[in-house]
């Protein structure tokens, strides 16, 4: 266990400095990572998915707390917007949980992939609307925010890469896109944490420090740490430019896709 201590230190930098410059959940890095980590500890095959995103999900309740903070600190969140979102996140994010334990991966996966590429070559040529909507039904801000949580959950990321897109076409600039995503991603982690200590599958076999399918030791160590550099990163966020953020996230959303697609196909 002790030896864990410095990689998990040192991810949690990293998933920190992320979750805070771009909004999202920092799931991109910390599911694969946390698959790596349990697939070493020897946990039960079946276990090690929801596992990972569980886990995953708990992780981004620290980090993204600390960096939602400074982007609504930075006005950088349309709380008017999102107040109307967070039941159906919540709702489609414990959904997604459930739906997790009886679909396989696969399909899913491909399709979010496929999504996600689709995503990145927008954010970087920055094809907008000619006319943006700002003004949704209350109906379409619970089916979008439904399907959100939704996918999230099932792939174990914070949102992020679904919500900031999202909110770029609804209008708003990158930083609030980023601060918005930030913020709902909050509630995404910590309905995945509190469904993860529910719902996942039966097996003999204990594992030590875990409580349903929540890794405490990882929880904590990359928790901790990711949530005081997710403050770095919001803030570096907030000074940087608004082609250099879209870039990056581009960038970002790719890797996010192909370590999606590799995971599943190879």
């Amino acid at each position: 266990m002790i030896e864990l201590i410095f990689p998990l230190i040192i991810l949690g930098i990293f998933s920190g400095l992320l979750s805070g410059f771009f909004g999202i959940g920092s799931g991109i890095i910390l599911v694969p990572a946390y698959i790596f980590l349990f697939e070493y500890l020897g946990f039960p095959p079946e276990l090690i998915p929801y596992m990972a995103t569980g886990s995953s999900g708990a992780t981004m309740v620290f980090a993204i707390s600390s960096g939602a903070y400074v982007h609504n600190k930075n006005n950088n969140v349309e709380l008017d917007i999102i107040k109307f979102m967070i039941p159906g996140i919540i709702i489609g994010t414990v959904l997604g949980r459930f739906a997790s334990l009886e679909i396989g991966f696969e399909a899913v996966n491909l399709l979010i992939s496929i999504f996600l590429i689709a995503v990145a070559f927008q954010l970087a040529l920055n094809f907008e609307p000619k006319e943006v909507i700002k003004n949704s039904s209350s109906l379409e801000k619970t089916i979008g925010s439904s399907s959100i949580g939704f996918l999230a959950s099932i792939v174990g990321i914070g949102g992020g890469i679904i919500m900031v897109p999202y909110f770029k076409y609804r209008g708003s600039s990158m930083h609030k896109a980023i601060g918005n995503s930030s913020t709902l991603g909050w509630f995404i982690a910590l309905s995945i944490t509190i469904s993860a200590y529910f719902v996942y599958p039966e097996t003999d076999q204990k594992i030590p420090y875990a409580f349903g399918s929540l890794y405490v030791p990882a929880i904590l160590i990359v928790g901790l740490t990711s949530s005081y550099f997710a403050r770095i990163g919001a803030n570096l966020s907030s000074k940087s430019e608004d082609k250099t953020l879209r870039y990056g996230f581009a960038i970002l959303v790719i890797l996010g896709a192909l370590r999606i697609f590799f995971k599943n196909y190879l």
